[in-house]
This record gives C-alpha cells, structure tokens and sequence, in this order.
C-alpha cells in the first residue's frame, strides 16, 4: 500500500493535472474570470498585497492548454491591470525609478511564465508523441493502438456506422534478414508503413503491432469502400518490394465491423485469422471478411 505523505501528493495532484488537461474553451473562461476577479481584488486590497504571482497562474494555465499567442494576451492584459493599479494608488510613487523597477519586475515575471511553459509544453508534446510511436517506423505503436481501436469500437456501437481493421504481415520476413541483413529488413519495415499512410486517408490509422505485424483502422468505412482501399494498398505494396529489391510481400486479413458486442480481442483475433488465412492460400493477397451483428460474412478474397 502507499504511504499515507504519498497517497496526500497524489490527491493534491488531481485538481492541478485536471486544470491542465481542460479544453480550449473551459480554459479560456476559466482565465477570463480570474482575471476579472485579480482585476477587482487589486482594486479593493491594500497596495502591499502583489497579486502578480496569481496573475501568473492564470498566464501559465492559458499558456500551457491554448498557446504561447493567447498566454501573451493574457500576461499583456496582467500587465496593464497592474499598471494601472499601482497608477491609481501612486504606491510606489508613480514615474519614480522604483515604480519602473517594480513595473518591469512584474512584466518579467509574466514574461518568464509564457516563454517557460510554452517551452515545457513544447517538450511535453514532443515526449507524449514519442510515447505512442514505435521508434523504427514511426507508426503507431501496439498500446496506442489498443485505445484507439477501443475508441473506434465504442464509436461504431454508438452510430451503428462500420469500420474495417486491416492486420498485415510481412511474408518470409525471416528470409529478408537472413539473406539482404538487418538493415535492408528494417527498410522493408518502414517501407510498410510508408506505403500504407501514402494508400490511406489522413483519419486513417496505421500502427506496428510488432516485429513484422502492421495493422490499419480504418474508420466509418463499409467493406466496398474498404476493399477499394485494400486493393489499392496491395498493389502499393508490391511496388514498394519491388523497389526495395526484396523477395517479400504483404498477407492481409480484413475485417469490416458492425456489431455493438464486438471487443477489441475479438477484432484482433478474427483479423489475426484471417491474414493467416490469406498465407495459407498462397500469401501476397488480401482476406476480407464482414463481421456483422448477426455474425460473420464473406466479403471475398483477392490476389
């Protein structure tokens, strides 16, 4: 079990991490307002009272979920609101050197909040992006993939709209190391996965499931318009072999879904069938199948 000080971090660390997951909107009025309420509590508070710290806050939470433009905006209103609240108390003495001082102070301050946090969201991006891409081939990786099939699951249930998974593997993949080496394999690898975000549409997702497993989701997609894009990214892939100069091709199980019961262990497995399915029927074509409420339909096979 936790420790109790450890169990306290992490209670105190739920409020904060949800502030920065909030939204474009949520946090732009969430901004506004504690802007608004800073602007009258430095009206009403004893000049002694220095709220730039808050009006920080607010600069980093607009800077961390909008942007680097909109944290600008709001350390430039900060700024001006506390101009003017010093102006109007003439504490420090306004236009004496240690009024300047105290201004460009507090502009630093606000200054520092937007470049820092934009930088650490920059990093922050760049770290989660690498995060769910596989390394050699930048595809998609195996975990991310899993929650967005389960997304595209709970979508099509929702709608009743289908989509299509694609499971592909590489054919004598084993040879390809063996006879060319490791790195004319790992070109064919990422060759794969070029070939398949050049076939496929933008909303399209293609992943690495492993070694030389690929697979594509293809949303809102019915098996005609999927068989289209199946054939297309078949012949894609022969030419890219071809290219590369390798005796090697692409087994591809499909599989259209419409069922609100259907998991994502379910859409793995069946796609996993049915591209060995296409192997044992003489690899290099495409096995396309309808999974529907009533359950599994033929949609034919290609060469």
């Amino acid at each position: 079990m936790p420790h109790r000080g450890q169990q306290a971090l992490r209670n105190w660390q739920k409020p904060f991490q949800w502030l920065l997951q909030l939204g474009r909107g949520p946090t732009l009025a969430l901004c506004s307002g504690a802007t608004l309420a800073l602007a009258l509590l430095d009206f009403i508070t004893p000049p002694q009272l220095n709220l730039a710290f808050a009006y920080a806050m607010v600069i980093l939470l607009a800077t961390w979920n909008i942007g680097v433009p909109v944290g600008i905006v709001f350390a430039a209103i900060a700024f001006g609101l506390q101009m003017q609240e010093m102006s109007s108390v003439n504490v420090p003495p306004t236009g004496s050197l240690f009024w300047y001082i105290v201004l460009f102070n507090r502009a630093f301050t606000f200054v520092v909040a937007v470049a820092l946090t934009g930088a650490l969201r920059r990093m922050f991006d760049i770290v989660q992006e690498r995060s769910l891409r596989d390394a050699l081939t930048n595809a998609v990786n195996a975990s991310h993939f899993l929650e967005l099939l389960n997304s595209e699951i709970a979508r099509s249930a929702r709608s009743g709209v289908p989509f299509t998974l694609a499971y592909l593997d590489c054919d004598d993949f084993k040879s390809v190391n063996t006879t060319y080496g490791h790195v004319k394999g790992d070109a064919v690898l990422r060759a794969v996965v070029d070939t398949a975000r050049r076939s496929v549409r933008g909303i399209d997702v293609v992943a690495r499931l492993g070694g030389d497993e690929f697979a594509v989701i293809f949303p809102q997609t019915d098996r005609l318009n999927a068989a289209r894009v199946l054939e297309r990214l078949q012949t894609n892939l022969r030419a890219a072999m071809r290219e590369l100069g390798v005796q090697t091709s692409v087994s591809i199980g499909a599989l259209t879904v419409q069922s609100p019961t259907v998991t994502a262990n379910d859409v793995l497995t069946a796609g996993d069938e049915l591209m060995y399915r296409a192997k044992r029927q003489g690899k290099d074509r495409v096995v396309h199948e309808a999974l529907l409420a009533s359950g599994p339909r033929a949609a034919g096979a290609r060469g």
